[in-house]
C-alpha cells in the first residue's frame, strides 16, 4: 500500500509545477506548433498554471502588495497573472532555442561595463537575479564574453526534470566551450569551489535573488518600512574571494528580443565585526530594486521575499 501511494505521488509530482511533464509537453508541441498560435497557446497554459500554482501565486501577491502598497487588490491581481505570463513567455522562447525551432536576438547595454568585466584578469563575480531567462542567456553571453563563465543554478525539485535540465546543460557546454554550470547541492562544498574559481581569475554568475531550500537568509530594510530577504551566500562569497561584483540583469524587450544589463562593479562598505546587518546586503539590495521597481513583471521570483513593517508607506 505504501508503495502504491508512493508511485501515485511521484505521478502527482512529475504533473505538478515543478514536474517534468509539461516540459516534456511543451517541447514535444513546440516541434510542429507554429509561431502565430504562440499568443493563445501562451495565454491559455498561463492561466491553467495561474490557477494550479496556489502557493507561488500568493508569494507574488504578497511582494507586489509590499512594493507597491497603493495598489488595489485588482490591480495586483492582474500583475501576479503578468509575471507568470511573462515568465511562461521567456520559458518558451528557451524551449525554442532548445528545440531549435526559433531564435532570438540580443543587445548588450552597459558596454564600458562589460569591457571592464571581460578584460579583467582577476576574478569576478556576477551577480544577477531571476529575470529573462538564465539557462538561455549564460551560454550565448560567455561565447561573446571572451572569458569561462561558470554559471550556478539549483537543482530541479524533480527528479525527471533534472535529467531533461542535464541533458540540455551537457549540450550547451559542447556547443559553448566558455560556459559551465555548477549545481547548488547539499554537500556545502560549492562555496569552496567557487572561492578556488574566483582565487584562479574565473568568471562565476550567481543568482542572488532567492531564498529556496535550506538557502541562509538574511533581511534588509530598503526604505519606508519595506523590508527585502536575500541569499546570504553571495555576498559571503564576494567577501571571502575579494572578487570583483559585477550587477547584470537579463530584461525581455519584446517577441524573442532580451538585453542584457551590465552595471558598474558594486561598491561594498567594510564588514562590521559583531552581529548586526551586513552594510553590503542593502548594497545589492538597492542594485536588484533599480531594476526590479521599473520592471516588476519581468522579475520571476515565487517566493516571499518582501513585506512591510507596520507604518511602512511607499
Amino acid at each position: 500500500m505504501a508503495l502504491e501511494e508512493q508511485q501515485k505521488a511521484g505521478w502527482k509530482q512529475r504533473f505538478g509545477v515543478y514536474g517534468d511533464v509539461p516540459t516534456r509537453f511543451l517541447m514535444r508541441g513546440l516541434e510542429s506548433a507554429p509561431w502565430f498560435v504562440e499568443p493563445v497557446l501562451l495565454a491559455m497554459w498561463t492561466a491553467i498554471i495561474f490557477v494550479i500554482a496556489g502557493e507561488q501565486r500568493r508569494a507574488v501577491f504578497g511582494n507586489l502588495r509590499a512594493l507597491f502598497p497603493g495598489w488595489s487588490r485588482l490591480r495586483v491581481s492582474f500583475g501576479a497573472y503578468r509575471v507568470f505570463w511573462n515568465f511562461a513567455a521567456t520559458y518558451v522562447d528557451a524551449l525554442r532555442c532548445e528545440t531549435k525551432t526559433g531564435d532570438v536576438d540580443w543587445v548588450i547595454e552597459g558596454l564600458d561595463s562589460f569591457e571592464k568585466l571581460s578584460s579583467s584578469g582577476k576574478g569576478c563575480l556576477i551577480l544577477t537575479a531571476h529575470m529573462g531567462n538564465y539557462d538561455m542567456a549564460a551560454p550565448l553571453f560567455s561565447s561573446r564574453f571572451g572569458r569561462t563563465v561558470y554559471a550556478v543554478r539549483a537543482p530541479e525539485r524533480d527528479p525527471e526534470l533534472q535529467r531533461i535540465r542535464e541533458a540540455e546543460l551537457r549540450e550547451k557546454e559542447r556547443q559553448n566551450p566558455q560556459f559551465r554550470s555548477l549545481y547548488n547541492m547539499d554537500d556545502g562544498m560549492l562555496g569552496v569551489e567557487l572561492a578556488r574559481l574566483l582565487g584562479e581569475g574565473k568568471v562565476v554568475a550567481v543568482q542572488g535573488d532567492r531564498v529556496i531550500f535550506e538557502v541562509s537568509a538574511m533581511e534588509v530594510d530598503v526604505g519606508d518600512g519595506l523590508m527585502m530577504k536575500l541569499p546570504r551566500g553571495p555576498l559571503v562569497l564576494a567577501r571571502i574571494s575579494k572578487a570583483e561584483v559585477f550587477p547584470l540583469f537579463i530584461l525581455r524587450d519584446g517577441w524573442r528580443r532580451y538585453r542584457v544589463q551590465v552595471f558598474s562593479p558594486l561598491e561594498l562598505p567594510p564588514r562590521k565585526r559583531g552581529p548586526g546587518e551586513d552594510p553590503a546586503v542593502k548594497v545589492w539590495a538597492e542594485a536588484i530594486l533599480k531594476v526590479v521597481r521599473p520592471h516588476w513583471p519581468q522579475w520571476s521570483v515565487f517566493e516571499p521575499v518582501f513585506r512591510r513593517e507596520k507604518g511602512g508607506t511607499q
